[in-house]
């Protein structure tokens, strides 16, 4: 009887050592990131730090609403229970890319 393939290691590029969400949270700090919120809210900017708890500390961060530019702000504190996602993000045109 198949485990379908439970028991291997999915993901692109074979050969490599799997990745925990841990990891993957180490590995984007200092980089620009997309939060969206419970609420519905995105928060973009540069991930200075979070911890356990998914609390974030941003820089640089811009606040959107509908998908539409609301306020800007040098540092922005989010408590991780209103955190829906972090996704890594590009720059976009604004920004001078």
């Amino acid at each position: 009887m198949s485990t379908g393939g439970a028991d291997k290691p999915s993901g692109g590029g074979g050969g490599g050592a799997v990745k925990t969400p841990s990891d993957f949270l180490k590995s984007i700090r200092g980089r620009p990131v997309v939060v969206k919120l419970n609420s519905g809210v995105d928060y973009r900017g540069i991930l200075a730090c979070l911890d356990g708890y998914m609390n974030i500390a941003m820089e640089q961060t811009e606040e959107y609403v509908n998908g539409q530019l609301k306020n800007k702000y040098g540092d922005a504190f989010i408590r991780g229970n209103n955190v829906l996602y972090i996704s890594t993000s590009k720059r976009t045109l604004t920004d001078g890319a």
